[in-house]
């Protein structure tokens, strides 16, 4: 289960420092957000990624959220400062009937292989420990488990699927495929794994932008400090900044404790 009403509730009252990068107008929108919500996180704002990032890297910044600045110049800039070959990132959503859930892959070029979801899986569910998350698994592929006659690249996809959950339980954790069925995996899981990028992609977009659903922010599920992607498109960032915090709260909670 996850509990992202707690998460919201951890960042609101931290006192944080959060950078972001957002037009002016977005900016003052977030700010103003906050502030309806009681919130004394502390909000700067960037113009520059690679600023951004940098800030983050040398602890001026508790967290960061990408905001409306460039995806790819985010990933680029991640990649270079943290040393990382790729990006991972998952999404924290809600149904429009209320149900939280995780979300990946998201990125079109993430989750090609089912080697690649494994390590998606792994860093979702170690990442998110941090807030004593611990999902149920979803796995989702591109047709019902009887569809396998339907197609080579139907086979295919059902066949990882099936390959998928059978290892994720052989490491000890709650998975089961459901085929293309995401209504009955929403209905039973926390984490939701896409065939693939794209098709992830399109999950958030359906639930997000037209299915009335929220999109909270994906954060960076393989570093080890708070930065959680947006989508541009957002009237403000207030929420995004709130998971930034309590994110980064938990993080300082458990380094103090260490």
């Amino acid at each position: 289960m996850i509990d992202v009403a707690q998460l919201l509730s951890r960042g609101c009252d931290s006192t944080a420092k959060v950078g972001i990068g957002a037009s002016s107008k977005l900016h003052e929108e977030t700010i103003k957000g906050l502030s309806r919500l009681g919130c004394g996180v502390r909000l700067i704002r960037f113009r520059n990624t690679k600023e951004l990032i940098r800030a983050l890297k040398s602890s001026e910044l508790d967290a960061a959220v990408r905001g409306t600045l460039s995806s790819g110049e985010a990933i680029r800039s991640l990649k270079l400062e943290f040393g990382l070959n790729r990006v991972m990132r998952t999404a924290i959503m809600e149904s429009d009937q209320g149900k939280s859930f995780l979300l990946t892959p998201v990125g079109i070029d993430e989750g090609s292989t089912v080697d690649a979801r494994l390590e998606l899986v792994e860093n979702t569910l170690s990442y998110f420990s941090r807030v004593r998350w611990k999902p149920k698994i979803g796995i989702l592929s591109k047709g019902r488990l009887d569809d396998v006659r339907r197609g080579e690249e139907i086979r295919t996809s059902i066949e990882e699927g099936e390959l998928l959950a059978k290892e994720l339980r052989s490491r000890g954790h709650a998975a089961k495929h459901y085929g293309i069925l995401i209504e009955d995996a929403l209905k039973n899981v926390d984490l939701i794994v896409a065939p693939d990028g794209v098709s992830g992609n399109l999950i958030f977009r359906s639930i997000y932008f037209v299915g009335g659903g929220k999109a909270f922010g994906a954060p960076v599920i393989n570093l080890e400090r708070v930065f959680v992607d947006t989508s541009r498109a957002k009237a403000n960032f207030s929420d995004s900044v709130i998971i930034a915090a309590g994110l980064a709260k938990t993080t300082t909670l458990k380094r103090s404790r260490a």
